[in-house]
């Protein structure tokens, strides 16, 4: 029954499969043997692999006998920590990403590149070339590269990688993203020395920030965060402690602020900082925040001036547990 579908339908069911099942389902048929060769979505899962040899064996040789001329609108790579070694993640992602950018069909027509390796990654700059890439997924990587220069893309996740930036007084890192909608960092450290460190992304409307580190600690009185974002719509802060935010611009477009800190210290500083956000982000429609800002904020309030923040039409006070 499967093998009387059309070739495109079973191109699309097998673009469902990690890279491995698609092969073994393909080649089970005389008619559909090499199929796999055509597929315009790429999973490769190290899970389905014994070994971290077998696993980069079967990607280098995948890659290497598949149909060039088609078409790919997705690639996924995925390794696992307790499964293979840095050294061989290197060769893989590297593999992977040459491919990606040496390839015309797939340079010109990709939309989506998740990556989920322990490597070092030095070569994001050449992504640039993707001039249909929209959405990027990084996890577990160290970069070399400084900035993301990709003006194609749309959606950027970010999640426990380490950027090495050195000692800076401004850094800006999303400015070569000029089409940036949504931009998620998540347990994400950035090292060495930042002052200010810039998100200025003219078309950002999604900005979620998570456990932030700088300098692989949460140097909140050292850093600042400058946001250059004039159409941001949904902001959301995640972290232990609060950084100090700026911006030279209204931010006349925020509907939705969201805070939940793990830990705020009962002094005038973190009353200032809250209030410098508040006054940031006055246009918010709706905001959401963890019970020990509230408590902390009540605090400070009984013993300092009061807080004036009429914008928000509504404010919706929450508990949310760390």
């Amino acid at each position: 029954m499967f093998t009387r579908l059309p070739d495109q339908i079973i191109l699309h069911i097998l673009s469902f499969l990690d890279a491995k099942f698609a092969v073994q389902t393909s080649v089970l048929n005389k008619r559909c043997r090499y199929l796999w060769t055509f597929l315009p979505v790429i999973n490769f899962d190290e899970a389905s692999f014994q070994d971290a040899m077998s696993f980069e064996d079967f990607v280098f040789s995948f890659l290497s006998c598949r149909d060039t001329s088609t078409n790919v609108f997705n690639v996924n790579l995925k390794c696992h920590k307790d499964h293979t070694s840095i050294h061989r993640d290197n060769h893989v992602v590297y593999y992977i990403i040459e491919h990606v950018i040496d390839t015309p069909s797939i340079t010109t027509n990709i939309e989506v590149l998740t990556i989920l390796a322990e490597c070092v990654l030095s070569k994001l700059s050449k992504l640039s070339v993707c001039t249909s890439l929209t959405t990027l997924k990084l996890s577990n990587i160290l970069s070399l590269t400084k900035n993301f220069d990709i003006p194609s893309l749309k959606h950027l996740y970010l999640c426990c990688c380490q950027f090495v930036v050195g000692r800076v007084n401004s850094f800006d890192p999303f400015k070569g993203c000029v089409n940036l909608e949504s931009l998620h960092i998540d347990r994400c450290s950035y090292h060495d020395e930042i002052n200010t460190f810039i998100i200025s992304t003219p078309n950002l409307l999604d900005l979620n920030l998570s456990r932030f580190f700088v300098d692989g600690e949460f140097d909140e009185d050292y850093c600042v965060i400058e946001l250059q974002t004039p159409r941001l719509q949904y902001f959301k802060y995640d972290g232990y402690v609060l950084y100090c935010f700026s911006t030279e611009i209204n931010l006349l477009f925020v509907e939705e602020l969201y805070i939940v800190l793990g830990w705020l210290a009962k002094d005038i500083y973190s009353l200032y900082t809250l209030i410098e956000l508040f006054e940031i982000m006055q246009r918010a429609k709706s905001i959401s925040l963890s019970s020990n800002i509230i408590e902390v904020s009540i605090f400070l309030l009984s013993n300092y001036d009061t807080l004036q923040y009429h914008s928000s039409t509504r404010i919706e006070l929450q508990c949310c547990l760390m």
